[in-house]
């Protein structure tokens, strides 16, 4: 008679074990069915008031080229997943100062494909996985409605712009970042940074004559990988912070980078003849089809004034896997010093790399770059 009393008991016992997990997991569900993408600090504020997003966020998956912007707010070490971009292959040695800073971060865990293409699956297969994913908000691969339904986890969106257009949206992104990881004060301080830096070199170069200033042109711009010399781009940002006198300026309020950057025709680089021109060193991932290549082999632009003068200059790769803020100051310094000597007499460029990486990616690692850029970068290239 005592056994059905005790399968009673334990049946007694099932049933609100039975409910509370149903319970449970209706939560769940419909937390994740809560959850939208997050663009403003205010959504992410509201999701932390209503239990969906941690307090502390310890652990962060980047995608899409923001791996960067969590190195300047000094969250290195929380990042436990990367896309297969970021990956340490030879052929992109020197082109990206945060990863040359962290190289750690390069052997982290792929949970996704390069410009977004994230893997929900990898991410949830993770040991511990991602409190929060960190994700250029570009339109761009994996769709971020689904990705937070599919993973449950909290995803940040961050505009993908640069500090000279597009500035307020730069800022906004790393505000946003920096709220969702307890890096408000850093994320202050590095906009206090670019400000200051910017506002000097607009300080050195105001007040000379348009007409003054050698016309100049930038060939080897990256932009969905590396190209040749007549690759360029309007309002390319070294150039605007110093107000260099460019051939392409009529684009250079254009907010789309796509429609900033241009390929040029070899015909159009010979009919402007510029008494200036740099190579960014991004074109290097191309080897012997690079920029470099071109000039030292191509005898019509061998013809050119600045060739024949010896005014060609190489700068550090601005743009790869998005744009290197890091190397946009420093290549405005570089560019400043070789147009106007006279303004920026005190001024070493190598020095003042380092010092801007040194406080962006907490390492000075210009040497380290140049020694993968065939030390030529902020350098006087010789092409006879």
């Amino acid at each position: 008679m005592k056994v059905p009393q005790i399968k009673n008991f334990f049946l007694f016992l099932a049933i609100p074990i039975f409910f509370a997990s149903c319970v449970q997991q209706n939560s769940k569900t419909a937390q994740k069915e809560e959850l939208r993408p997050i663009r403003t600090i205010e959504q992410w504020e509201n999701y932390q008031k209503k239990g969906l997003a941690p307090k502390n966020i310890e652990r962060i998956f980047c995608s899409g080229g923001t791996l960067r912007l969590a190195v300047y707010l000094q969250c290195a070490d929380r990042v436990i997943a990367t896309d297969g971009n970021e990956r340490n292959e030879s052929n992109r040695n020197g082109m990206k100062a945060y990863l040359a800073a962290h190289p750690e971060l390069a052997t982290l865990p792929i949970a996704g494909e390069s410009s977004g293409r994230d893997n929900p699956e990898l991410l949830l297969s993770l040991k511990n996985p991602p409190q929060l994913i960190i994700k250029a908000d570009t339109g761009a691969g994996y769709d971020p409605e689904e990705l937070t339904r599919r993973t449950g986890i909290p995803v940040a969106l961050v505009p993908m712009r640069g500090i000279t257009v597009g500035r307020a949206e730069f800022d906004a992104g790393l505000r946003l970042m920096g709220t969702a990881l307890n890096q408000r004060r850093r994320a202050e301080e590095v906009i206090t940074f670019f400000d200051n830096e910017i506002a000097e070199l607009k300080k050195r170069t105001t007040g000379i004559a348009e007409e003054t200033k050698p016309a100049v042109y930038v060939g080897g711009v990256s932009y969905n990988g590396s190209h040749g010399f007549n690759s360029s781009e309007a309002g390319y940002p070294p150039f605007d912070l110093v107000k260099a006198r460019e051939f392409l300026k009529n684009h250079r309020n254009d907010p789309i980078l796509g429609n900033r950057h241009q390929i040029i025709s070899k015909e159009k680089i010979l009919e402007w003849n510029p008494d200036a021109m740099f190579l960014d060193l991004g074109t290097l991932g191309l080897q012997n089809a690079s920029g470099l290549s071109e000039l030292q082999n191509d005898s019509s632009y061998r013809s050119l004034a600045a060739v024949q003068s010896g005014k060609v200059y190489a700068l550090l790769p601005n743009t790869f896997y998005f744009v290197n803020h890091d190397a946009v100051l420093a290549n405005g310094w570089f560019v400043g010093k070789t147009l106007y000597p006279d303004r920026f007499a005190d001024i070493d460029p190598k020095k003042k790399a380092d010092e801007i990486f040194t406080f962006l990616v907490g390492k000075p690692v210009f040497q380290q770059l140049n020694e993968n850029l065939q030390n030529l970068a902020f350098e006087r290239l010789t092409l006879n």
